[in-house]
């Protein structure tokens, strides 16, 4: 589980300023819109046929969590955005942090009934990590997670590893934000 967080950590550990004081961060984030329209629907077995704007195809089963399928057909179209942050820090970890040092948060809103189906996913994964060597010679240094693995990380800018000291720690925010709507055109 960690994994993904740690490649993401790599991205920018080259913004992290020493954990003992109050410093830069690196944020980052990344919006994808996406568009495809309804080219087949099975309302008995939720199978769901989408067509991308590029006319490429994506047959799924809508699960049961999906709220007035009966409402969609053919021609609809399927509008969604998908919001990606990052937020790397060295910085002391808070208690809660400590007590937690990995955490998943997440949280769902879905459509009423009656309406054309529609809906709203965010996660937020969190992880704490502990310096455990500086390799100015290698350009990055070990990180080790909350189950001790060790995880070498090499920093964008070598320059960063002068601000920072084993001991400190680096918090890694990952969020993920999900929109989905299904709309008539013209409507």
């Amino acid at each position: 589980m960690l994994r993904p967080i740690v490649l993401l950590c790599a991205l920018v550990l080259s913004a992290c300023a020493t954990g003992q004081q109050p410093g830069p961060s690196r944020e980052e984030a990344a919006v994808t819109a996406f568009r495809a329209r309804v080219d087949a629907i099975d309302h008995q077995t939720r199978v769901v046929t989408l067509v991308g704007e590029a006319g490429d195809k994506l047959t799924f089963r809508a699960d049961e969590g999906v709220r007035n399928l009966g409402q969609v057909k053919v021609g609809d179209v399927l509008e969604g955005e998908l919001v990606e942050k990052l937020l790397v820090e060295a910085r002391a970890a808070t208690d809660e942090e400590k007590d937690a040092p990995v955490s998943i948060a997440e949280a769902a809103a879905r459509a009423e009934p009656g309406q054309k189906p529609a809906g709203l996913f965010v996660r937020e994964l969190k992880a704490v990590f502990t310096i455990a060597e500086i390799d100015k010679a290698a350009g990055g240094g070990t990180l080790r997670d909350a189950e001790g693995e060790l995880h070498f990380v090499k920093a964008r800018d070598p320059r960063v590893l002068d601000r920072l000291k084993v001991g400190d720690t680096v918090v890694v925010t990952y969020t993920e934000a999900l929109r989905l709507e299904v709309v008539t055109p013209g409507s």
